[in-house]
């Protein structure tokens, strides 16, 4: 399972969840109920990728100069375009620690927008031919940032729509996103 070429194939996929959702979630025309259960389909697909990606360092990296990020102005569009889902605000509570501490409050907007960040700014490194900066880029982000993001937004959005759109926790028989997704 660690052969080079399945390393490959798990950076090729990761690449593909990471344009699917970066299209989803600057460009996507869904809205509502569709939105929310899309925002899952979309991050969680990205997660689990993120999830057989190999180790991220390699030497040809020691000197590298830093990856161009996405930049604050791209990040607000993303940040608005998660408008059109029907909730953005929920509560968190930090499992890690017992007892918890007092909850506190995520934003599904902001947690798309920094994941939205993090795995564009890898994506623009791999379609620029730099494979190993944009592993580390997903690797590194996933472990410290990103992958948190991640883990919020679908238990907030599975959640919601647990209590207001049941239905649509189950496949039509398509496990992909409609055509009018993004």
């Amino acid at each position: 399972m660690a052969t080079e070429g399945y390393r490959m194939n798990a950076v090729e996929r990761f690449a593909a969840e990471a344009v699917a959702f970066r299209e989803w979630a600057k460009q996507g025309t869904d809205s509502g109920e569709i939105a929310a259960r899309n925002a899952l389909i979309c991050i969680t697909r990205l997660y689990l990728a993120a999830l057989e990606l190999p180790p991220a360092w390699s030497e040809e990296l020691a000197d590298q100069p830093d990856a161009e990020g996405v930049g604050d102005a791209e990040w607000r569009v993303v940040y608005l375009a998660a408008g059109r889902l029907p909730l953005d605000y929920y509560g968190e509570v930090n499992l890690l620690i017992v007892p918890p501490e007092e909850p506190g409050i995520g934003s599904l907007s902001d947690d798309i927008a920094d994941i939205y960040r993090d795995v564009v700014s890898g994506l623009v490194e791999f379609e620029s031919g730099r494979r190993a900066e944009a592993l580390w880029e997903w690797g590194f982000n996933f472990r410290h940032h990103w992958g948190a993001h991640a883990t919020g937004a679908i238990r907030a959005v599975h959640a919601w729509l647990a209590a207001n759109a049941y239905d649509l926790l189950a496949s039509e028989g398509t496990p992909s996103l409609p055509a009018d997704a993004g």
